[in-house]
């Protein structure tokens, strides 16, 4: 009976023979039910009838496999550093290093990356609403035609990142290092990115649109064919060759500094 048992078991599992987990408990399960055998026997039971008694007692054991099988995989998937197209929303990754990570066409609305370590990152085609990336290292990460609206980015350092042809509508960049910098075609209408400097970034074709630069400070800043007219500007402090680019665009230079 204890082969009738394992070839049971066997059936089962055979899809799920390549996952570690489900293998343990492809060996858990097949001792609990040896003793179980052994226990409807002692009780007086035929052999047939104490098999069928202890089959019985499984139940429905494919949604608990399916469950543990799905998961693994997705462990899998995390140790490649490779998440894209998972469903990631509202999840607590606070403090997570993940260096050339993939996130690309991934759920990851609500998410939280405070503190991590994305360096390097690719988040393409991906839902990044209301996600938290206060604090984060995000310095060359890649984040392109992707859905950004609510998303904190105070206190980040977003060094030689790049992110074109995204949604930033009230992002927020608190204290953040965005030195090199690339926001080419996306939209940062009504972003606030006032008392913040800016060294060698990029927002050429972006969508500024009462996007506050207040007494920022602009040092080799590039916005060819931005929508300047109607950023606001006021305080701001810039060198001569980004003066001239804003100005040459009719952007509103009232109240600014030339250095």
């Amino acid at each position: 009976m204890n082969e009738q048992l394992m070839k049971y078991l066997d059936g089962i599992f055979l899809p799920y023979e390549d996952l570690h987990t489900v293998k343990e408990l492809k060996e858990e399960l097949l001792n609990d039910l040896q003793e179980k055998l052994s226990d409807f026997k002692n009780q007086g039971y035929d052999e047939d009838t104490a098999y069928s008694m202890t089959i019985d007692s499984i139940g429905d054991i494919n949604e608990i496999i399916e469950s543990i099988s799905a998961k693994t995989r997705e462990l899998k998937q995390m140790m490649s550093k490779d998440f894209s197209k998972i469903n990631l929303q509202d999840s607590d990754l606070k403090g997570v290093t993940v260096h050339e990570g993939e996130f690309n066409y991934s759920a990851l609305k609500e998410t939280d990356f405070s503190g991590s370590d994305l360096t390097n990152s690719s988040f393409k085609c991906s839902d990044l609403t209301n996600v938290c990336f206060d604090g984060a290292n995000l310095s060359g990460a890649k984040i392109n035609m992707s859905t950004l609206r609510n998303v904190c980015f105070d206190g980040a350092n977003l060094t030689g990142a790049k992110i074109n042809m995204s949604d930033l509508k009230d992002a927020t960049f608190k204290n953040c290092v965005l030195n090199n910098m690339d926001f080419s075609g996306s939209d940062l209408s009504g972003v606030c990115f006032d008392n913040l400097m800016f060294t060698g970034t990029i927002f050429n074709k972006a969508g500024l649109t009462g996007t506050s630069f207040k007494n920022a400070v602009f040092r080799n800043v590039s916005f060819n064919m931005a929508n300047v007219k109607k950023a606001i500007f006021d305080g701001a402090t810039m060198d001569k060759l980004t003066y001239a680019v804003l100005k040459g665009s009719k952007a509103d230079l009232t109240n600014v500094t030339v250095i």
